[in-house]
């Protein structure tokens, strides 16, 4: 199945998010964005001023100073196969610096949100679209500390909800079958999981952003209106929002995963189909497959776009730990033999306790399997013997 750009095609006129919030009067967009670092998060989504909703007409974020801006990411985080829409807000007065490598820093004050809908058939993904959940991540004095909030059944506003839930969502897919996610929205706590890393050995994980990097804003954008279609990354530094970055052009790109998620790996040359599946489980894996992630720590596999050791990629390694969710299979990655590797077959299964990532997910990605299915298939063969 396709993930469609439905909500970023939904992008359109203003309409109200709003709803009471015990005192406000919703969405106004002629205000500004509030955050307030001093308090605990709003107990609804609208009293942060970030976008207005409407499901016919989709969204309108906060012109006000240009603070608010939309983005896509060359290659996403799979969540069952939900629309998504990003934003990234950076208060007055402040920038986020540039970084090559590293998600960018931003100040505090600023919130990273996402923006999680289901269409009732993908087939017409603009049409008939619940939106889910609203997820942020607040930069505080202290760090980054995420609020989850779950839209009501009016669609007119979301609610904080720290204890998350799991929901059974029905859809329709770009193939015309029926499907159902057993569709996670992650309790607060949860969101640790795969935001943590350990500056250092001895560290305390911390909560960290996972999409706000050059190589995965290196691409364009449909602003619509005046801007049009433009790279994001020139876009932010035009804003104000992104200091100190070099042309887009000369910053390395993830690559853009689109053209496989409409037409699958025979959509791309032969010769991409290794920087595709890096750029695929780096988004997807490598946060915690990381030497300062968690799992990472524990697995010794490093899934991150620039590890060039190929035993801590997976080749010929015996996973951290045995169970269920080696699928029966002894090494992580087989050279040439997907079907007897333990990555390939976590990724693709569905099986709850062997699946890959841990949470986010109860349906496997086709177009992301089969990316590493070829992936894997096309390593020149290693058996794999002789290893201890």
């Amino acid at each position: 199945m396709r993930t469609s750009p439905g909500l970023a095609l939904m992008a359109a006129a203003a309409a109200a998010c709003g709803g009471d919030d015990g005192g406000g009067d919703g969405v106004d967009l002629s205000r500004p964005v509030v955050v307030d670092v001093d308090a605990p998060p709003f107990e609804r989504l609208s009293q942060y001023n970030l976008f207005a909703w409407d499901p016919a007409t989709g969204f309108t974020f906060n012109p006000v100073d240009d603070r608010v801006a939309a983005y896509d990411l060359n290659a996403q985080l799979f969540s069952d196969y939900a629309l998504k829409q990003r934003a990234i807000y950076v208060p007055p007065g402040a920038t986020m610096p540039f970084d090559p490598e590293l998600a960018f820093e931003l100040p505090v004050g600023s919130v990273i949100l996402k923006n999680f809908a289901f269409a009732a058939d993908f087939r017409a993904p603009t049409q008939d679209v619940t939106l889910i959940e609203t997820r942020l991540l607040i930069r505080y004095a202290d760090g980054w500390r995420p609020a989850p909030y779950i839209w009501d059944e009016t669609q007119a506003d979301a609610v904080y909800a720290p204890a998350g839930e799991v929901r059974a969502i029905s859809f329709v897919d770009d193939a015309g079958q029926a499907r159902t996610s057993n569709y996670l929205v992650p309790q607060r706590n949860q969101c640790e999981t795969c935001h943590a890393r350990k500056p250092s050995a001895d560290a305390d994980p911390e909560m960290v952003p996972i999409g706000v990097k050059a190589r995965h804003l290196n691409r364009t954008y449909d602003y619509g209106g005046a801007v049009g279609v433009v790279n994001q990354l020139d876009r932010l530094t035009t804003l104000g929002l992104l200091a100190g970055a070099p042309p887009s052009a000369s910053v390395p790109a993830a690559y853009d995963f689109r053209p496989i998620e409409q037409g699958g790996v025979a959509a791309i040359p032969p010769a991409d189909v290794d920087a595709a599946a890096r750029s695929y489980l780096d988004i997807n894996c490598a946060h915690c497959h990381d030497p300062n992630g968690v799992q990472g720590i524990t697995s010794q596999l490093f899934l991150g776009h620039d590890n060039t050791d190929l035993f801590r990629l997976g080749y010929c390694k015996r996973p951290g730990s045995a169970g269920p969710g080696t699928g029966g299979f002894e090494f992580d990655i087989v050279p040439g033999s997907p079907d007897t590797s333990i990555l390939y077959f976590r990724l693709h299964t569905e099986d709850v306790g062997a699946m890959m990532p841990l949470l986010g997910r109860s349906l496997s990605h086709t177009r992301g399997s089969e990316l590493v299915h070829a992936w894997i298939a096309a390593m020149p063969p290693d058996d794999c013997t002789g290893q201890p």
